[in-house]
This record gives structure tokens, C-alpha cells and sequence, in this order.
């Protein structure tokens, strides 16, 4: 099986999650949101014991509107063209695409999906 194949089978398998647990808390109040910015801070809270475990927060600057804080918890996809990576590869000035969502009592969206864009 090629990395492309790979690839594929898992942006549809995190598709299908998405959906699911999408209709699953439709009725409590969960919210998916897109935003796209500039990454004007990083902030890693913490870590595991191997590289890609760690967790935080991106401050993203979008033009036109006010910043937006976004989680980047274990786990989110953070993608450069067909490379998979983690928090600790963002920088700051990154022009990225955030596909959020946001559960009852969360004050700070989540991203599901981080996709780096043209300047």
C-alpha cells in the first residue's frame, strides 16, 4: 500500500468519526467553525514521553476579524501538502486553515484538522 493510499483511507476513516460523533452531539449544543490566520502564538501545555504527545494552543490572527484561540490537542491533524505533523513543527507566521469544533462548556474551539495555506 503507497503513503498515498494511506493517506486517503485515513482522511475518510476521520471523516466517518466526525460525522458520527457529529449527529451524536448535534442535540447538545456542538459547533464546528473554519478559520484561517496567521499564527501569532504557540503555547505547548504539555507533553508525553515521545515526540508528537504534546498538547496546547495556537493564537491565530485573522484578517478582518479578531484572534481566535485554538486547542491542538494529541491526535490532531496538522497537515503540510502530504506530510503529517505535530504541534511542536508549527511556527510562528504559519499561515494555516483550522477546522474546529467546540463542546458544551468549552470557552476555546479544538481543532480537528490544521492545514498550512499560502501567505
Amino acid at each position: 500500500m503507497t503513503h498515498r493510499s494511506v493517506v486517503v483511507i485515513c482522511c475518510c476513516a476521520l471523516a466517518v468519526v466526525l460525522s458520527i460523533a457529529g449527529q451524536g452531539l448535534a442535540g447538545e449544543g456542538y459547533t464546528t467553525t473554519v478559520y484561517e490566520g496567521q499564527i501569532t502564538s504557540i503555547r505547548v501545555d504539555k507533553c508525553g514521553l515521545q515526540p508528537g504527545l504534546c498538547e496546547g494552543s495556537i493564537l491565530l490572527a485573522r484578517p478582518g476579524g479578531a484572534d481566535v484561540a485554538v486547542g491542538v490537542r494529541v491526535g490532531t491533524w496538522i497537515k503540510r501538502g502530504d506530510e503529517f505533523l505535530t504541534i511542536e513543527n508549527l511556527k510562528i507566521g504559519d499561515h494555516v486553515k483550522a477546522q474546529t469544533f467546540r463542546l458544551p462548556g468549552e470557552a476555546d474551539p479544538r481543532a480537528a484538522i490544521v492545514e498550512f495555506r499560502r501567505p
